[in-house]
Parts: C-alpha cells; structure tokens; sequence
C-alpha cells in the first residue's frame, strides 16, 4: 500500500480490532480491580491490572445481573473475556462475560455482601420459616450418594428404629457443577410429593468445599421449597447461607436426623403417657358426671307428686270453668227476661189492652182504610178480650179529616 491509498483512523481502527479478536479468542485474565464504576444504565467499568500492567475492562449489564457479588477496587479476580478495540478511542479493552473472586478474602467479601442483598431482600426472615412435620414418614436427603452425609443420616434412623422411608436424591456437593446438581436433586424431590421434609447438607470440608451451598441460585431455591428443609452443610462451626434460608438449621447431618425423626421407644412411651392420661381424664369426667346426675337427680320431684299437683290443677280449673259458666247463663237469662219483656210491651197484645182492636175482613186481611171495605160487608173484629163480629153499616174514609170539626148532634 502507498501514499496514495492511506488509510482512514476508522479503517486502521477497524481493523486492529478484527485481527485482535481473531487472534484472542476467549480467554481468563486474573488481576485486581481498580477504578471500578457500576454506571446507571447497569453496565460496569474498571480496570484490571496486575504490578506492572493494565487494561481497561466492561461488563455489561445482562452479565453483572448474573453476578452473586458487587465487584469493589482492590478485589482479586478472576475474569472470562474477549480482547476487542473501543473504536471511539482507539484502545483495546476486554469484554468480561463472567468474574470470580479470587482468594479467600475476596470470597469472603463477595458472600457477605451476597449474605447482606438477600437478607434485605428478606430470604432469611422468621416469617418465612415453615413448621417441620410432628411424625414424618418419608424423609428426603440431597446429598452426595458415597458421602459421610447419609451414611450418618442412616445409621441414626436405624439406632433409632424410626419407622420412616428414607428417599435420597443425590447430588455433587462440591465443584462448580455442585449448585445445578443440588437444585435439580430438590426439585427432583419437589416434583415427586413423596417427602414431608428434606435434610440438604454434607459432611464437613474447606470453606472452598462449601460454597456450593452459599450459591445464590441454590439458596433461592431452598427459601422457596414448598416442603420444610433442614440445612445441615459441615460441622457446627461452618455456616452457608442455605443455614440461613433453611427452615431449620442443624449442626451436622446427624443432628438433622435426629430433629426429623422419633425414635420408636419413644413414639411407643408417648402413646403410653397420652393413653394414661387420657384414661384418667376419662374416669375424672365420669366422676364428675355422676355427681352431677346424683345432684340433679336430688333436685326432682317424684312423679306421683307431679301427678297430685296435675290433678289439684285441674280441679281448680274445672270449678273456675263451673263458676263462670254459671254465671255467665245467670247474665244471659236477665237479659233473655228483659228482651222478653221489651218485646211483651211492643207486640199486638199490649196495644189491645190499651183499648184498641184488630179490624180484618173475612180473608183474613187487616182493614186500615174505609175504602177497604163495603156497606153490609162482614167484618171479624179482635178487642183484648176476645173477639166478635160486626156489619158494615157506614164507610166513609174522609169522616175523620171532615169531622174533626163539626160539633157533635145531640
């Protein structure tokens, strides 16, 4: 190539940055941070350097989402990225696509600000916390299948003589495979609906050997478990955050088996104890219940004594009935004489004893008008007495209103 075909900043740049990232595939890088910056758009910036060099680094933010920890300046990590050219200033940078810590310290650090998001987030709150069952069944175990873990977890159900089924859904324990084979052992578990508890824990180990067990992803799972869990990870002095998500925390897999289970002796002393009690319960009620049946029965009046009280009762009612009924039909007949009376001095015959008389013609029909009747017509006529007979001699039916002036002949 010569002077007269240079090349532009761009295209020098552009392909810088291919011939980098043919040559680079993906690869680990470890350093120490410094100049970190979590931007708000969820990405983060910094730089990874060692004692004599440096290189600019990003993370985007669908990756820092996946992380279980806040990169901080002076961490030690350990990085997956690709070698690729920032074009708008012509340096080259790695693209991080996944960090670890590195070194305890920075383990350490990671897990406890892991420890402190999920417990603001309320993972490890009492309100959480499930019941673990009275008397279990089937008891179901995550743990690895060879390891000291369930050899111990056995060997106490047997001492024991617990009658319960032991389910074991075995898992890696330790490793980077360890948190997807201890979540796909719960919810293998899960789905099956057979265990009323799980235990999830190992043997003792390294602070490295326990981890799995402070996986993010694994402990949200173990928070959210439907059925009661007892984490039992190490010896008492280890604590992982699945201890804290857990319902319950115990100090070794043995003690987990001790808390999920009763002994058979045990189980048979309790029904003993409930069943003593409950006979003495049984004959105090008794007792009691006949003392009451003996005073209640004190209290009753015999039956004859009901009767005689019926009886008085009902003679009293029955002379109360007589003596009303009498007089009632002594009012009724005064007023029966009364009415009878009134009706006396109203009818027929009293009018005739006051000197009046009953006209009627032969027929039988009352005569009230002259023009009733005719001269020489017979007539019966009723007077208070008796009665008799009479002929009309005279009819004149204006007499009355003509005479009642006229002077009487002499």
């Amino acid at each position: 190539m010569d002077r007269s075909t240079p090349l532009s900043v761009t295209h020098l740049t552009r392909q810088i940055k291919g011939a980098l990232e043919n040559v680079f595939p993906p690869l680990w890088v470890e350093g120490e941070i410094s100049d970190f910056s979590a931007a708000s758009s969820g990405h983060y910036y910094f730089t990874l350097k060692d004692e004599n060099c440096q290189i600019r680094a990003v993370m985007f933010r669908r990756e820092a989402g996946r992380l279980p920890f806040l990169p901080e300046d002076g961490m030690s990590v350990l990085l997956l990225g690709r070698l690729t050219v920032y074009e708008a200033r012509g340096n080259y940078q790695l693209i991080v696509d996944d960090m670890e810590p590195r070194g305890l310290g920075a383990i350490r650090q990671a897990l406890e600000q892991l420890r402190v998001r999920l417990e603001v987030e309320g993972l490890f709150d009492a309100d959480r916390k499930k019941d673990l069952p009275a008397f279990p069944t089937c008891i179901g175990v995550v743990t690895s299948r060879t390891g000291a873990a369930i050899r111990d977890i056995t060997k106490v159900l047997r001492d024991r003589d617990a009658p319960v089924r032991l389910l074991l859904s075995p898992a890696l324990v330790q490793g980077k495979e360890a948190p997807d084979s201890i979540i796909s052992a719960l919810e293998a578990l899960i789905e099956s609906g057979d265990a009323e508890v799980i235990i999830v824990g190992r043997g003792g180990g390294s602070f490295e050997d326990l981890l799995p067990f402070s996986d993010e992803k694994v402990v949200r799972v173990v928070a959210e478990c439907p059925i009661p869990i007892v984490s039992a990870v190490g010896h008492e002095i280890d604590i992982s955050l699945c201890d804290l998500a857990a319902d319950v925390r115990a100090s070794t897999p043995s003690v987990a088996a001790e808390m999920v289970s009763e002994s058979r002796d045990s189980l048979l002393g309790g029904l003993q104890y409930m069943a003593s009690r409950l006979t003495a319960a049984t004959r105090l009620s008794t007792g009691e219940a006949r003392s009451r049946i003996s005073v209640i029965g004190s209290r009753l009046t015999h039956p004859r004594h009901l009767l005689e009280q019926g009886k008085m009762r009902l003679d009293d009612l029955s002379f109360r009935l007589t003596s009303h009924t009498r007089s009632r039909l002594t009012e009724a007949k005064s007023e029966l004489r009364h009415l009878a009376g009134l009706l006396s001095s109203l009818g027929p015959q009293a009018v005739l004893d006051r000197g009046y008389a009953v006209v009627q013609k032969e027929d039988g029909v009352l005569v009230r008008d002259p023009k009733q009747v005719t001269v020489g017509e017979e007539l019966d006529i009723r007077v208070a007495e008796g009665r008799f007979g009479a002929t009309v001699s005279d009819s004149d039916s204006g007499r009355r209103a003509k005479g009642a002036g006229r002077k009487k002949k002499s």
